[in-house]
């Protein structure tokens, strides 16, 4: 226990709960608000592209106490505490948006109001604010030593390092990878996607084995892949193998003579791309995965449930006033009575949205009401125990498992066709921006907890920032619609979109599912949690294309090389951070600039070297950038220097 126990305990010089700080005042709100929006703008674009979302603490951190020390702010600390909680809602509810309403261009449904997208995620946003608020005594206290909190530990940690120079760090590898990206989206002197198809060895290969290699160069998936670390990204990673190595070439040698549908017309198997085969069979394994993921993750959980809505009820017992006096700044949140009157002012608006414009009758408004609390509330629990070990949440996958759910019992009711389809989706949208927010949240409080900032204050302004990011998530939807679509050539690959329509479409319209390649994979995720292997990152793998996955690896091994570079666990440490650093600007200027790309595309900017791109030696060039890309990030990361007045900033994180 003492291991663990010095992995969480508060770091730096957090602010005493007996002291009153000023933690909220105009200039907080402003920043705070204005990189949500930047952040909820560039991520909107990275998560369509590579179907994950990526954390704000880490650039917005370092911006914040950079901007402080120009400014020379006298009470910088609390005050980048709160900027960096309120800029991360900016992306924490990104996934309701960005994983299900493209599932409706995608289908053909352009007939929805901006209002009618907006809804479900706003009010999704909000409920995940509220359950976090309920659940952050257990998690964040009563289970102190229990949780490490990685991302949040992070962004502690980076608020309480003080040094300059990571922004600087910070500035001068977002300018890198906003000038690589920008280069790569607008301009192809490059080849994105390194694939072995270029080449005529490759091409053979793909005729002949049905084997295939690909790797997406974008800085920011080298980014994230560094902070995934190496164990996860194996894992992810071996799941994409399994799918592009092990199940297509089975499928190509047991159903060759198999009739498929591709692009509208009916092939042989045997004669279709790579590529469908893996869209419209293979990727349905990982779905089954994710959602027996999920299952187990729930049942694994089950105690939590209860010991929370012990507390629930004792707080709604007890007099307030009584309560909050009794406790410490650092220990209060929104009252009790203020939460559960919100939960259910949200709910309930939920559900007249609902009836008023998706709903054929009073029952089937009552089902998805149950069906949307009981997963929102269980679900929750699954998703903030995923963040607290990984810092990561599979939200995608518990999403498909209410939509399969839903579909099964709003068909009875006879909800089907594009009524069902659209009403199941703005469910899944409601539910999964609640999952992502309520786990994502939960990290901001745990960093209030080690530093000592006030949670209910946090709250607070959480619940403002998550409307304002909803609402621009929408815009940037839009936008990103009339740059690239959704579907046909060079649309964006908006992978957990797809899922959602490929799996809601045939459940509401008569059609079967997949129901054995979903039970395949469901089987396989239980035989994964049998050999202690997380079943949620390899489903992830298996039902993302290979050249999103392989990056995580990459960045992962650089990680690895980083943080064992010597025996002095210090100097790793060191390196490790100043990595992440670098990461980090990675991250964010690469999606800033994809995000540039995208705008000057709707305004006709087009010098797209689409003829050289294509060739081979645009893809040797390619590699030769990456390469580069790769070196400057572990050089960088290693000439960090151990110093006698240093102390041990990322201890506990290791590959």
């Amino acid at each position: 226990m003492s291991e663990q126990q010095s992995n969480v305990t508060p770091i730096g010089t957090p602010m005493s709960p007996d002291k009153e700080y000023q933690e909220i005042n105009s200039y907080v709100v402003f920043w705070g608000l204005f990189y949500a929006a930047i952040f909820a703008l560039a991520v909107g674009y990275l998560c369509l592209k590579i179907g994950q979302t990526v954390d704000a603490f880490a650039p917005v951190s370092v911006m914040a106490m950079g901007m402080a020390v120009m400014l020379k702010r006298k009470n910088a600390f609390p005050e980048n505490v709160h900027i960096q909680a309120i800029a991360s809602a900016g992306t924490n509810g990104l996934g309701g948006a960005m994983f299900i309403l493209p599932a409706f261009y995608i289908l053909g449904n352009n007939s929805l109001s901006y209002f009618q997208m907006a809804v479900p995620i706003i009010l999704g946003g909000l409920l995940g604010v509220l359950i976090a608020a309920i659940f952050r005594r257990y998690f964040c206290e009563e289970m102190h030593h229990a949780y490490p909190f990685p991302a949040g530990r992070a962004a502690a940690e980076v608020l309480t390092s003080g040094e300059g120079s990571k922004a600087k760090l910070m500035l001068f590898s977002g300018a890198i990878a906003l000038i690589y990206d920008f280069i790569l989206s607008s301009l192809g002197w490059w080849q994105e996607v390194i694939s072995s198809t270029t080449f005529s060895w490759g091409q053979q290969l793909a005729d002949k084995a049905k084997l295939t290699f690909s790797l997406d160069n974008e800085s920011a998936l080298l980014g994230i892949g560094f902070f995934t670390g190496l164990r996860y990204a194996a894992i992810i990673t071996a799941g994409s193998f399994f799918s592009w190595f092990v199940c297509i070439p089975v499928i190509y040698f047991l159903a060759g003579d198999h009739h498929m549908l591709v692009k509208g017309q009916d092939i042989l198997l045997a004669n279709a791309p790579i590529s469908a085969v893996f869209r419209e069979y293979v990727r349905h394994i990982g779905i089954g995965m994710l959602a027996m993921a999920g299952i187990i993750g729930l049942l694994s959980m089950s105690n939590v449930v209860g010991n929370v809505a012990k507390t629930v009820v004792s707080g709604l017992l007890k007099r307030n006033s009584d309560t909050q006096q009794a406790l410490q700044r650092t220990q209060k949140d929104i009252p009790m009575p203020l939460i559960v009157s919100g939960i259910v002012v949200v709910i309930l608006l939920f559900t007249v949205f609902f009836h008023t414009f998706f709903s054929q009758s009073i029952l089937q408004t009552v089902l998805a009401l149950v069906i949307v609390v009981v997963f929102s509330f269980l679900f929750s629990v699954v998703g903030i125990s995923s963040i607290a070990f990984t810092g990561t949440e599979p939200v995608s996958g518990m999403t498909i498992f209410m939509i399969i759910v839903s579909a099964l019992i709003l068909g009875s009711t006879g909800m089907h066709g594009d009524v069902g389809i659209t009403a199941i989706l703005m469910m899944s949208a409601f539910l999964c921006t609640a999952l992502g927010v309520a786990g994502n949240f939960m990290s901001e409080l745990k960093v209030a907890h080690l530093l000592g900032a006030t949670p209910r204050k946090m709250q607070q302004w959480q619940l403002v920032s998550a409307t304002l990011a909803a609402v621009l998530s929408i815009g940037v939807l839009i936008l990103l619609n009339q740059a690239y679509g959704f579907v046909g050539q060079g649309a964006l690959p908006a992978p957990q979109a797809n899922a959602m329509a490929v799996i809601v479409k045939p459940l509401m319209e008569g059609g079967s599912a997949h129901w054995p390649l979903y039970l395949a994979g469901g089987f396989f995720a239980v035989i994964l949690w049998m050999v202690k292997v997380p079943p949620l990152a390899f489903a992830l793998g298996a039902y993302l294309p290979m050249e999103i996955n392989l990056p995580l690896l990459v960045g992962g091994l650089i990680s690895h090389f980083v943080s064992h570079s010597s025996k002095d666990e210090l100097l790793n440490a060191l390196r490790l951070n100043k990595g992440e650093t670098i990461a980090s600007g990675f991250i964010a200027g690469g999606a800033i600039g994809s995000l540039i790309s995208a705008v000057l595309r709707i305004m006709g900017f087009d010098y797209f070297l689409e003829v050289w791109v294509e060739t081979p030696a645009a893809t040797y060039l390619g590699v030769f950038v990456y390469l580069l890309l790769c070196t400057l990030l572990y050089k960088i990361a290693m000439s960090a220097k151990a110093r006698s007045s240093d102390t041990p900033l990322t201890k506990s994180v290791s590959s």
